[in-house]
């Protein structure tokens, strides 16, 4: 029977619980017992102050005299009562502390408070995970390494190519009379035996190291690779692998830059959407496929190890590394249904669309991190983020940005209703700026000791490598081997990809 169940987060799935456990105060008898006692413990002078606050508020309108006395507008009413008890406690003579000490300046309007919100006791919303992660009932019957693997390529998708790779195998032997048998069609059988000679070669690290040593006769070399296939055959079947119709091609790419690769990769996303429930915290990133021929859409990152080559980004569950979803940098794609922004905004909505309103946690580097995704984010698709912001966003108050006279070490927060901003100087003339819809305080973490971290910062360190460790566990295996073709560059990383989530879900079914 599928059980539901609810998970705050913060609480069972992170070391270091960034909101309040919905335990705190539940209603109960023990609760209600608590508040008596504090109120007969007042002294006088405080019953009087408050009898005649609430006077007061009672006169503010008349229409609070007029509301119906429901039990939700009692509840909602307690809880501002005690949200300004709170205030007047922590700010004596407020009313003449000018606002510019309350509140960081900003030049474009947008408000930080210094203080923190109120916290409800209650467990927000955005912050339950009310499902059971883990894998998903589509997949709990693979057992063996191989069902599991075919649980992302299955039968049908291997078909599609087995189909149009025979096909490019027999226009290449139309010109002959006589065909060599290493350039025989293909069966199913075959055609896995040529990927799993693939994960052999990336498990011994030789994806691009000559095949000449794997298939050596005199002891150098793999044996399994020469009792497989011909050397001669596995080049010819590398050369001939296609993933669409040729014939049909020229006419797709007129409105789809990823026509040669389109149907496979779809397929391969959405079996790794549909497998897998993500646990409570995922990372949103880019990976970059080494590729350095012919592309309109190559990409060059410094900042990774491959420096040229095809952008991916990736969502993925930041504590088992599952690879959840995927999509293609293309760059500027034709008019027509594959035409989408690249902006960092519309890529990440695109990404969270499989996990919106499932109260999980966004993490993102400031490439993608902006004021008005998270709140997008949150309003939205009821997901909270976490993200390093850039220096030149408008919304950050100029004291963020300023380090002049700044201690190392120090933490400024800045506080709105839904999202906290964060400024920390972790040497000298550097600042780290970050922002959360998760984190509604200035709890600094104490396990970092002098460098007296925010918890926003020790969170985001550890939820940010979820795709960075993806990336490297498809780079110490990895089955690519050299090639001019980008379609084939793509399906590697498929290969490649399907191996981590493969072992994940064998590593939880048995």
């Amino acid at each position: 029977m599928n059980v539901t169940i609810a998970v705050a987060k913060g609480q069972a799935r992170a070391p270091r619980a960034p909101v309040q456990s919905a335990a705190a105060c539940d209603g109960s008898n023990t609760c209600v017992q608590s508040e008596r006692v504090f109120s007969y413990t007042m002294n006088s002078q405080e019953l009087e102050d408050e009898r005649i606050r609430l006077v007061l508020m009672q006169s503010d309108s008349e229409d609070d005299l007029l509301s119906d006395g429901s039990e939700k507008e009692d509840h909602l009413s307690a809880r501002s009562q005690d949200s300004d008890t709170e205030q007047n406690a922590s700010s004596d003579g407020e009313e003449n502390v000018p606002l510019s000490e309350l509140q960081h300046q900003n030049p474009h309007g947008t408000k930080w408070s210094k203080n923190p919100p109120y916290q409800q006791v209650r467990t927000r919303s955005e912050n339950i995970i009310r499902q059971t992660p883990g894998v998903s009932p589509a997949a709990r019957s693979a057992q063996s390494e191989l069902e599991c693997w075919s649980v992302f390529c299955p039968d049908t998708m291997l078909s599609v190519m087995l189909t149009h790779t025979n096909s490019q195998i027999r226009e290449r032997n139309s010109a002959s009379e006589a065909i060599p048998h290493y350039r025989k069609e293909m069966d199913m059988s075959e055609l896995k035996a040529f990927f799993g000679l693939l994960y052999i070669a990336g498990f011994y690290r030789s994806g691009r190291q000559n095949t000449i040593d794997l298939w050596a006769p005199d002891g150098t070399g793999v044996e399994i690779f020469r009792l497989t296939m011909p050397r001669q055959r596995f080049h010819f079947i590398q050369s001939c692998l296609r993933f669409d119709d040729k014939s049909t091609r020229e006419e797709r790419k007129l409105f789809d830059n990823l026509a040669p690769i389109r149907q496979a990769f779809d397929i391969f996303v959405e079996n790794c959407r549909k497998v897998y429930i993500l646990d409570a915290y995922v990372t949103i990133d880019e990976m970059l496929l080494a590729f350095r021929g012919r592309c309109q859409f190559r990409q060059y990152i410094p900042s990774k190890p491959a420096k040229y080559g095809i952008k991916i980004l990736a969502l993925v569950d930041a504590k088992s590394f599952y690879i959840f979803n995927l999509e293609i940098y293309a760059g500027k794609q034709p008019e027509g249904p594959f035409f989408v922004s690249n902006k960092p905004f519309d890529v990440v909505n695109r990404l969270v669309f499989q996990i919106s309103k499932t109260g999980r946690n966004v993490t993102f580097d400031n490439w993608f991190t902006s004021y008005e995704l998270i709140s997008h984010l949150l309003n939205e698709h009821k997901l909270t983020s976490v993200g390093t912001v850039r220096k030149n966003k408008r919304q950050l108050p100029t004291s963020f940005i300023n380090t002049r006279g700044a201690a190392i070490f120090s933490s400024k927060f800045g506080f709105q209703k839904d999202i906290t901003l964060v400024s920390h100087i972790p040497k000298k003339n550097k600042v780290v700026i970050l922002m959360s819809s998760l984190h509604h305080n200035a709890e600094i973490d104490e396990s970092t000791g002098e460098k007296k971290k925010p918890e926003i910062n020790t969170f985001y360190n550890t939820t940010k490598g979820g795709v960075d460790v993806a990336d490297e566990l498809s780079a110490t295996y990895d089955v690519s081997r050299n090639s001019k073709k980008w379609p084939l560059t793509v399906f590697y990383a498929m290969l490649n990809m399907a191996g981590i989530n493969a072992y994940i879900i064998h590593r939880s079914n048995t």
